[in-house]
């Protein structure tokens, strides 16, 4: 019985064997045939007028050559043109640190930085600021220049009253001298008052009043000391004419 179950399966008609030649030469014409025909392939021409006309525009016009061999990626398309040059990062006005390629928002917060009373004392204090990426850090830093106490004593002679004399005289009493000088309050002295005492000029005095309204107010002799651009010279020579009252008083 399982004999004839297995020629039921395995027992073809002479049409049914006709078909499976037919399909096993079409799967052999398949496989073998693509061995045989030669593939197709693209033939590319050249205009050879067009091409000596393009040589002859390239040979009179050399900076387009170079333009034409630049990789079209290679320079990002959000990039931004900037300048690097030896910057102090407490002097650079707002333009030059623009010119350095930074931007707004970071511009604003190194000013108010500074206008607070902020100071850099090294060039890695730079990467402190607030949005400042670390690439740009990086890139600025090797230009950064801080004022040494030569440039500090050169402002301080630009700032000082005309009337006043820094060198003293061969037998001069220095004690004398610190006492032709009115004592001021701190917290309510005008810009003409500050401007009064010794090494304190235009400058310096007009950032004295607004260091001390930006604070509310001097809480010591020393607050004064942290102006911006007020060096510690300048500073002794003026905290003996200084005195600390509440503005009420």
């Amino acid at each position: 019985m399982i004999k004839g179950i297995w020629k039921d399966y395995f027992t073809f008609s002479k049409k049914e064997r006709n078909a499976v030649f037919i399909l096993l030469v079409i799967l052999a014409a398949t496989i073998v045939v693509p061995y045989f025909v030669p593939e197709k392939k693209l033939r590319i021409t050249i205009d050879e007028d067009l091409q000596q006309q393009l040589d002859k525009y390239l040979a009179q016009h050399p900076r387009d050559t170079q333009a034409a061999n630049v990789v079209s990626d290679s320079v990002p398309a959000n990039s931004k043109s900037y300048e690097l040059f030896r910057f102090d990062p407490n002097t650079l006005d707002e333009n030059g640190f623009r010119k350095l390629g930074l931007g707004d928002k970071v511009i604003h917060t190194l000013m108010n930085y500074r206008n607070k009373g902020g100071y850099f004392k090294t060039p890695d204090d730079i990467r402190k600021v607030y949005g400042l990426t670390k690439s740009d850090a990086d890139r600025l830093m090797p230009y950064i220049k801080i004022a040494s106490s030569e440039n500090k004593q050169t402002a301080y002679e630009e700032n000082k009253p005309t009337t006043y004399k820094e060198d003293k005289q061969p037998g001069e009493n220095s004690h004398e001298q610190h006492n032709s000088y009115k004592k001021i309050n701190i917290n309510t002295a005008s810009a003409d008052e500050w401007k009064a005492l010794p090494g304190i000029g235009e400058v310096l005095s007009n950032r004295i009043i607004k260091f001390r309204n930006m604070l509310g107010g001097f809480k010591s002799i020393e607050d004064v000391r942290k102006t911006y651009g007020l060096s510690d010279s300048t500073f002794q020579l003026i905290k003996p004419h200084l005195v600390l009252k509440d503005s009420a008083q």
